[in-house]
C-alpha cells in the first residue's frame, strides 16, 4: 500500500477512500491505513452492510463529494464483494483508481472468482495465506502505473509457486463447508450467533470463517477455545480510531466477530471437536 501510494499518487492531496471496517493491532498496526497516514494523504471512509459487503448508496455519496483519487475495496475473509462490478463502475465514473485489497483473497483471485479482476491495483498479503514470516505483493493492471516501484524480495515468487494452489483452495473450501454445516445444525444459530457468510460462492476461497457472537462474550469464547488449542482468531477486533465516532454498526461488529480456522493444516478429524467446543462455551457464557 505504501509503495503504491508513494509512487502512483505522490501528491498529498490525492485523497483515498477506504471502507469503515479497518482493524488495528499493537503488533502490526494497520496495514491498510498506516501508509495513508504516514504519507500525509487526505482520506475518507464509506459504510458497509452488516455482512461487510459494500453499501453502494453510501459509497456513491462519498465519491460524489469529490477529490478521491483512489478507492479501496477489501474482500473480507476471502469473500468477493458481490457488488464488485458496480463498485468498479462508480470508481470509473468519479475518476478514482480501484484498489482491491486481497490480503485475505489470494486464492479467490487466482482460482476463479471475480476478486482481483476489476482493480487497477491489487494488494496481497502472502504471509496470511502461506506459512511465511513476512511478504506481500502488489500488481498493476497497466504499465502506465509503474514508476519508481522496485521488487524487494523476488525470491518470494519461487516460494509461492512451489505450493499446490488447487489443493490448498480445495482444502480451505471443504473445511469451510464442513464447519458451516455443523454450525448451522446448532440450536444457538440465530439466537446466540450468526453466520456472516452462510454460503460459499463459486470461486471464492475463504481465509477464515466469520461468526458474529450475539452476546458480549466473544473475548471469553476466543480465550477458552484457544486455550484448548483450536487456533481461533478475532480479526478486526479493534478498529482504527478514525472510524469510531461515525460507524456504530462497524464498531459493534468488531466487538462480536470471531473467526474459525479453515486453512490447509486444519484436519477433518478435529472439526467436530472444534464446533463442540464453540457450542459448549456459548452455553457456558450465556448462563
Amino acid at each position: 500500500m505504501h509503495d503504491f501510494l508513494a509512487n502512483v499518487l505522490p501528491d498529498s492531496q490525492d485523497a483515498v477512500l477506504l471502507p469503515a471496517f479497518i482493524g488495528w493491532s499493537p503488533n502490526e498496526g494497520s496495514g491498510v491505513f498506516d501508509p495513508v497516514a504516514q504519507l500525509g494523504k487526505q482520506f475518507g471512509f464509506y459504510d458497509l452492510k452488516p455482512d461487510l459487503t459494500v453499501d453502494l448508496d453510501d459509497l456513491e455519496r462519498r465519491l460524489a463529494s469529490g477529490g478521491y483519487r483512489a478507492l479501496v475495496v477489501i474482500h473480507y475473509f476471502g469473500r468477493t464483494d458481490p457488488a464488485l462490478s458496480s463498485i468498479s463502475e462508480l470508481a470509473q465514473r468519479f475518476g478514482a483508481l480501484l484498489v482491491e485489497d486481497l490480503a485475505h483473497g489470494f486464492f479467490s483471485s487466482v482460482r476463479g472468482s471475480q476478486a482481483g479482476s476489476y482493480g487497477q491495483v491489487r494488494l496481497y498479503s502472502l504471509h496470511k495465506m502461506f506459512p511465511f514470516a513476512e511478504g506481500g505483493l502488489v500488481t498493476y493492471s497497466s504499465p502506465a502505473l509503474l514508476g519508481g516501484q522496485k521488487s524487494t524480495k523476488s525470491e518470494l515468487a519461487v516460494d509461492v509457486m512451489s505450493y499446490n494452489w488447487d489443493a490448498i483452495s480445495a482444502t480451505r473450501r471443504a473445511n469451510f463447508e464442513e464447519i458451516t454445516k455443523r454450525l448451522a445444525a446448532l440450536p444457538g444459530l440465530g439466537r446466540q450467533f450468526q453466520l456472516l457468510w452462510p454460503e460459499l460462492n463459486a470461486g471464492d476461497v475463504p481465509q477464515t470463517l466469520p461468526v458474529r457472537v450475539l452476546s458480549n462474550t466473544r473475548d471469553e469464547i476466543y480465550k477458552k477455545m484457544n486455550e484448548e488449542g483450536f487456533g481461533m482468531v478475532s480479526l478486526y477486533h479493534t478498529l482504527i480510531d478514525h472510524v469510531r465516532g461515525d460507524f456504530g454498526s462497524m464498531m459493534d461488529l468488531s466487538r462480536h466477530i470471531i473467526n474459525f480456522p479453515v486453512h490447509q493444516d486444519v484436519q477433518p478429524d478435529v472439526l467436530d471437536s472444534l464446533v463442540s467446543s464453540f457450542q459448549s462455551h456459548l452455553k457456558e457464557e450465556m448462563v
